[in-house]
């Protein structure tokens, strides 16, 4: 007999009926990567830490001119050293057959943005007993040498 209770007829005969206002779903899906992918995804991060530091180190590493050159100039005080400065500068960015033809101060500091004056103090002191600069041009060639090191390119 089926009434409109049929599930009650089935309960009397031994059968059970699985409650389906709650019924059992499968384990939600993870949003997280597997085990595996924990490791590829640690992989992947330490990968790309290393290339980062390694192009920081070789930047690091192709500035040491530019860091020297800065440490130079506060023990600068004589025309024959700060040629002696800037010829070594050039030789950074120029080709080394092209800066050793350059024998007079006036080819040295051809490409050098100097002041005229600063300019003729320096080729006119070069090569002589007492070639020292007062303290207020040291003061200028400090200041314009270093812009000019600030404004050459990284090699």
């Amino acid at each position: 007999y089926l009434n409109c209770n049929g599930a009650m007829n089935m309960l009397e005969k031994g059968f059970s009926v699985p409650p389906l206002q709650h019924p059992n779903f499968p384990a939600a899906v993870s949003w997280l990567p597997l085990p595996v992918g924990w490791w590829w995804l640690l992989s992947v991060l330490v990968v790309c830490l290393m290339a980062i530091l390694l192009v920081r180190l070789a930047r690091w590493y192709r500035n040491r001119w530019r860091r020297e050159a800065h440490s130079f100039l506060s023990h600068i005080e004589d025309a024959h050293s700060w040629l002696k400065l800037i010829k070594r500068i050039q030789l950074v960015h120029q080709p080394r057959a092209r800066i050793s033809q350059q024998i007079d101060p006036l080819t040295i500091l051809a490409d050098v943005p100097l002041d005229d004056a600063l300019r003729q103090q320096l080729c006119g002191g070069y090569c002589q007993p007492n070639n020292a600069l007062s303290a207020e041009d040291n003061q200028q060639l400090r200041q314009q040498i270093q812009r000019w090191l600030e404004a050459l390119p990284d090699v």
